[in-house]
């Protein structure tokens, strides 16, 4: 198996939002009602909508590949939307999602050093992200990378409104 990551393109929105809705449902499905969790992927993971991020400059999807697979992505953002509280400048992890038969395959570090890299590059001074409070897998990899819990912030999936922890790797 050899993992290849690289930057995502239009042409990769029907497949990001294939990607997107099973590795969200994966995820949520056992903690969310079905209608909420339609809600959500319906219009957080439109074609339409993935094709507008990625026309974005502020927004970067990476994905991983295994042969012509997608098995996982990243997306960013240059402009973090997890509160106003947040002044330095930082890159956002919006999404990081991985396709479960890849779990352990070191394809959320391969995802996580380009984001690295990337937040690197663009001298930003931290990356930050939003990760559910009862996501202890996640939680426990952010840690690894460096991430230390500094707030919280509302995830809103239909009529349900659950906490995110907000972590920062400062650079």
């Amino acid at each position: 198996m050899s993992i290849i990551l690289r930057k995502a393109t239009i042409e990769d929105a029907e497949t990001l939002t294939i990607l997107g809705v099973h590795t969200f449902t994966q995820t949520w499905a056992p903690f969310t009602k079905p209608d909420d969790l339609k809600i959500y992927v319906e219009t957080a993971y439109a074609v339409d909508i993935i094709e507008q991020e990625l026309r974005n400059d502020d927004i970067i999807y990476f994905v991983a590949m295994d042969g012509e697979k997608m098995i996982g992505f990243v997306k960013l953002s240059r402009k973090q939307d997890l509160g106003k509280w947040i002044t330095d400048h930082c890159l956002e992890i919006c999404r990081l999602y991985v396709l479960k038969e890849y779990f352990d395959k070191k394809v959320g570090k391969l995802l996580m050093e380009t984001t690295i890299n990337i937040a690197i590059k663009e001298n930003t001074e931290s990356i930050v992200l939003g990760v559910w409070e009862d996501n202890h897998r996640a939680v426990a990899f952010y840690k690894k990378w460096g991430f230390e819990v500094i707030g919280a912030h509302p995830f809103v999936v239909g009529s349900q409104v659950d906490t995110d922890l907000v972590m920062r790797k400062k650079l």
